[in-house]
């Protein structure tokens, strides 16, 4: 899956799923704030969504912004 689909994708997840209507326009390097257990939700959508597995350690760096979480799910899609 390309880039920019899988960023349209998060992006509806955030706002449509998670109630986070800023994501919307955010920049893909700007900060994203995920509690625990939003970054619990987000881990769970993107294993199911795109069939990728991601460690608890990786998540804390990848959730930063909407550009990490495209580029841990495209590196752990291609592994």
């Amino acid at each position: 899956m390309d880039r920019i689909t899988a960023e349209k994708k998060i992006r509806a997840f955030f706002v449509d799923d998670m109630m986070k209507e800023h994501v919307a326009e955010l920049g893909l390097d700007e900060a994203i704030e995920l509690d625990s257990l939003d970054q619990t939700e987000l881990r769970v959508y993107l294993e199911e969504e795109f069939k990728v597995s991601l460690a608890r350690e990786k998540m804390e760096s990848a959730f930063l912004t909407l550009s990490s979480i495209i580029d841990a799910v495209a590196t752990t899609a291609e592994a």
